[in-house]
């Protein structure tokens, strides 16, 4: 899985690093706001990334990561 995106403010790339994807998320002006792997059985790992983005981040990557599994 490689891919990026857009959601609201913020542009995410998904790609694979490994045993695991790699999240990366910027917001409007460029900054890099994310850079991690994904943990999908840690609630607390999808809590911090809405807490940095947004609901609709964490929704769309978790769809994403799921549909490749």
């Amino acid at each position: 899985m490689n891919t990026m995106f857009q959601v609201g403010d913020f542009f995410v790339r998904l790609r694979d690093k490994g045993d695991r994807p790699k999240l990366t998320v910027w917001n409007r002006a460029g900054s890099k706001i994310v850079s991690e792997f994904i943990n999908i059985a840690t609630p607390s790992f999808w809590e911090q990334i809405e807490q940095l983005t947004s609901a609709e981040v964490v929704e769309q990557v978790r769809a994403l990561v799921q549909q490749s599994e």
